[in-house]
């Protein structure tokens, strides 16, 4: 867009073009900063897959771009052309493909992936680390961002309770354990600073949801000195099925989950104690 006016300038009047292209200072007084930029790996233990997230929050973009140490783009948006009514992105979640990773199945106890699997060597050279730039447009202001990937991935919680398939009274809180994490997946992957955790639980006794329902989901973040969180007896309800799971989170960002299976609330036996 700017390319073009300055083109039209130039053919009406070559000298205000000149004086168009000079005013740096204006054009700088029209950047704004994002409110927040964020890019992280998030690895599953459990399953030994890992891949890249990324989210932004501004007041409003029309387009942008996302890129990595060494300037090349890697996402791009634009906001659909017609739709100009109902405003601008102002917020946006970016998730890729989680793919199996041989480091991992190779140290971890994984279950068999179903996917072909690529190593470390292979993502990390794809998602290099550094300082990745956030940028974008709006109206004629620019939108400027940075936040940093790093490669320090955390080990996963160790869960101590629920037990996988354990039944529960839905009258009573439950409690959650984990044994604090200290380092990193892979010794490779160290040093890691962790600064916290994060705990979901989500109702999966019905696999198929009605149109415009979603499932019950309780999430809770916690500080980096808790190693149990308690689920208030209001969030359970009998007869139902539940899944969680206990993310560690590295200070730059990366996180790192454990599955905990699934627990169930009576009357359901043990033996009907299984995920969907």
């Amino acid at each position: 867009m700017n390319r073009y006016l300055a083109i039209m300038v130039n053919t009406v009047l070559a000298g205000a073009a000149l004086g168009i292209g000079a005013v740096t200072p204006a054009m700088a007084a029209s950047e704004q900063p994002f409110k927040q930029t964020n890019i992280h790996f998030e690895t599953n233990a459990t399953a030994c897959d890992m891949g890249i997230q990324m989210s932004f929050d501004t007041d409003g973009l029309t387009e942008g771009e996302v890129e990595g140490p060494c300037e090349q783009v890697m996402f791009s948006f634009r906001a659909i052309d017609g739709v100009e009514n109902t405003g601008d992105l102002t917020e946006m979640f970016h998730e890729r493909v989680e793919p199996p990773i041989t480091d991992l199945l190779d140290a971890l106890d994984c279950e068999p992936p179903e996917h072909d699997p690529i190593s470390l060597a292979e993502l990390f050279g794809t998602w290099p680390a550094g300082w990745y730039e956030f940028d974008g447009e709006s109206n004629g202001v620019e939108f400027e961002g940075r936040a940093r990937l790093t490669h320090k991935i955390p080990a996963g919680p160790e869960i101590l309770a629920p037990e996988d398939g354990a039944v529960v009274p839905h009258d009573a809180n439950l409690l959650i354990r984990w044994k604090k994490v200290t380092g990193p997946l892979l010794p490779s992957l160290g040093p890691v600073e962790v600064v916290g955790y994060h705990v979901v639980l989500a109702d999966v006794t019905d696999p198929a949801l009605a149109p415009g329902r979603t499932k019950t989901v309780l999430d809770a973040d916690l500080a980096k000195s808790e190693t149990s969180f308690l689920v208030p007896k209001q969030f359970l309800e009998p007869g139902r099925i539940y899944e969680f799971e206990i993310l560690s989170t590295e200070k730059y960002g990366n996180q790192t989950i454990t599955e905990g299976g699934v627990f169930c609330t009576s009357p359901i036996a043990a033996a009907d104690c299984e995920g969907p």
